[in-house]
């Protein structure tokens, strides 16, 4: 910055460019809820994301804990579920990501796709409650299982989805697919 221009500035004749800020600070999208069978009843996860203000692309995508009990207030993930939950994001277009959780040495992968209407979705590959393979399903809820052992939770199982395939065939207690990581 030239001289002229930091004594304006200094003077406030002019303003300096401001930066984006947080997405968080405009509404997020709740894109999926994430329903878990152990821990607080009232604390789901959920998987939000940001468009642009124009609904051109997703600018923004993050897990966070919902509080059933105060009108779905949200809050960031703590330092010891940030360390057990993982979240890496892939640009696939302006108006897709890959989203992949990565927990107790499991990958599920989430598309999220910003549709001409201005709605995400988010579409998993899934296996249904008979072994069929669902390759793109769109996920509407999603639940948590944990292990259990003497009735206490001692890992994560897998994630059941309710979704629709392409074809508009609902499926209530498919698993989504996911990847075993050596641990």
């Amino acid at each position: 910055m030239n001289a002229p221009a930091a004594l304006a500035l200094l003077l406030g004749l002019i303003t300096a460019p401001q930066p984006a800020g947080d997405p968080e600070d405009r509404p997020g999208v709740e894109v999926v809820r994430i329903k878990r069978d152990f821990g607080k009843p009232h604390f789901d996860l959920a998987l939000d994301a940001w468009p642009d203000p124009t609904h051109t692309r997703i600018d923004h995508v993050r897990l966070r804990w919902v509080n059933t009990s105060e009108h779905d207030r949200r809050k960031p993930l703590g330092p010891i579920a940030s360390r057990l939950v993982q979240l890496r994001v892939h640009r696939d277009a302006d108006r897709r990501l890959s989203v992949t959780v990565t927990g107790d040495d499991k990958e599920f992968l989430f598309h999220l796709e910003l549709t001409p209407e201005g709605a995400i979705q988010a579409h998993v590959a899934a296996v249904g409650e008979g072994g069929q393979p669902i390759p793109k399903c769109r996920a509407e809820a999603a639940r948590l299982i944990t292990h259990r052992v003497f009735g206490l939770p001692t890992g994560l199982a897998h994630i059941e989805v309710l979704c629709l395939s392409d074809r508009g065939e609902p499926h209530t207690a498919a698993k989504i697919d996911h990847r075993q990581l050596d641990g």
